[in-house]
């Protein structure tokens, strides 16, 4: 019998009777006040990654003050030898994984759900290691970003003339896309496809994973959700990524094909010395572009790659970052030729005016995004500058009766009073959206928890 992929047990948790609690107002505002701690783990993992064991060059890439006592100092440097540990476990089982799955190596789906298996749990030590360096929470000097925010002034310069239909058009040319072995998920068949990203901006491999229906033959035609997912997600180096269950193998064993693009610098395209989604926060406001317009351009690829298999419809979402990029995707479209632009859109927990973001919302507060571009000189009203890359405009790319948005009436991180407005302003339908008295996390839980979100996405990937 073949061993096949598992759903993890939290989330096995958190759909079940047991996880109304998480829809609590009291957990929205504990999820929120446990941001700063998770992210600080991350960023001394970012540091370990660069330094190995030496503790020196671990407080030099953490900037910590000049003295630090020698029972912190021999915590560090335990927990560096174990992080050491887990990333060379990682990497070798990788570098096998790639023999398996890229270099032709003949192998069987039971051997390589195995391997699949592995990778995932050594990668969930590696890339979030908040066991090891937990202790560092009371350390009280750890900065959570390494922050290099561009000149206001030369960035305004660079970017303020340019057209946004030049910037989220489609790419100038189409890689070819690949295709990995397969994997057997829980009903599900999943593979891998990879191709040179085709960004102005970022140069590197564009991954993404495919959940297709298990025992569906490989050339039929299904129809296609492209959905992003959110920041500092590492994907599927981690044994739990949220958007595989409750949109790839929630969606795929109902007859959908289901594509999870891997943003730019997050998982399998992280930045060495930083942690996944960091140089997204670090180099805003050029960063957030630059990776918009890179997945942007992704999609399109993989749009059109649907496409080719003959998928009779195609939409584009994704939630938080990924609705963000959904919303460009859908603002723009209508340049895109035919075969990239997306039948529909479902944009989930998103945004509409990136520029309010980075000054108003409640999550860069607490990631220091909003300090940091204050001290270095940033105003809301130069971020007004950049307003023709930063926020959608009046009128959407595709028609509004095909555009399916999910969002929370309190939701102070993305903003949802001003993405209404935009919605308003495009005339999407009333009976179109799906919205929750909640915040940003209860809108991610709703949507891994209840029936009414999977039945409001397969009305929209059928078509009303």
């Amino acid at each position: 019998m073949t061993n096949r992929l598992r759903t993890p047990r939290i989330h096995k948790l958190i759909t079940s009777p047991v996880g109304r609690l998480f829809h609590s107002g009291l957990f929205e505002r504990f999820k929120i006040a446990s941001v700063d701690r998770e992210f600080t783990v991350l960023r001394a993992r970012a540091a370990a990654d660069v330094a190995g064991t030496d503790v020196d060059a671990f407080l030099r890439e953490l900037d910590a003050p000049g003295t630090v006592d020698s029972g912190m100092r021999d915590s560090i440097s335990e927990a560096l030898y174990s992080h050491r540990d887990a990333r060379v476990r990682f990497q070798r089982i990788s570098d096998e994984w790639n023999r398996y799955f890229w270099n032709g190596r003949v192998s069987t789906v039971d051997e390589r759900n195995d391997l699949e298996t592995k990778r995932r749990e050594v990668g969930g030590q590696w890339v979030s290691p908040q066991k090891t360096f937990k202790f560092l929470n009371k350390a009280g000097w750890i900065d959570i970003v390494d922050f290099s925010i561009p000149d206001p002034a030369a960035t305004i310069e660079d970017w303020s003339d340019l057209s946004p239909e030049t910037v989220y058009g489609p790419p100038d040319s189409v890689p070819d896309v690949h295709s990995s072995e397969t994997m057997q998920g829980p009903e599900t068949r999943e593979y891998l496809l990879r191709f040179p990203s085709p960004s102005n901006f970022i140069d590197d491999e564009a991954y993404a994973r495919v959940y297709d229906p298990w025992g569906a033959p490989e050339d039929q035609a299904l129809p296609t959700l492209i959905f992003g997912t959110g920041l500092a997600m590492a994907c599927d180096v981690m044994e739990y990524w949220t958007e595989e269950e409750y949109v790839g193998r929630q969606l795929a064993p109902a007859g959908c094909r289901v594509v999870l693009p891997i943003p730019p610098w997050h998982g399998r395209r992280e930045r060495t010395g930083f942690y996944t989604g960091e140089p997204y926060l670090a180099e805003m406001p050029v960063s957030a572009v630059e990776l918009y317009e890179a997945q942007a351009a992704e999609i399109a690829v993989l749009t059109k790659w649907a496409r080719d298999r003959g998928a009779p419809r195609v939409g584009v979402g994704g939630i938080s970052m990924g609705g963000i990029v959904s919303m460009f995707v859908t603002s723009y479209a209508d340049v895109w030729p035919e075969s990239m632009r997306p039948d529909f859109a479902l944009p989930v927990a998103a945004s509409a005016d990136v520029s309010e973001l980075l000054f108003e919302s409640s999550l860069t507060e607490i990631l220091g995004v909003t300090d940091a571009l204050s001290e270095a000189g940033w105003t809301l009203e130069d971020m007004g500058a950049l307003d023709n890359v930063l926020t959608a405009p009046s009128s959407p790319g595709i028609d509004p009766d095909e555009i399916y948005p999910v969002g929370g009436l309190v939701d102070d991180m993305t903003k949802y009073a001003t993405f209404r407005q935009t919605l308003d302003e495009w005339d999407v339908p009333a009976e179109n959206r799906l919205e929750w008295d909640c915040g940003h996390f209860g809108v991610t839980l709703r949507a891994m928890r209840t029936d009414e979100f999977q039945k409001f996405v397969r009305e929209a990937i059928g078509g009303r």
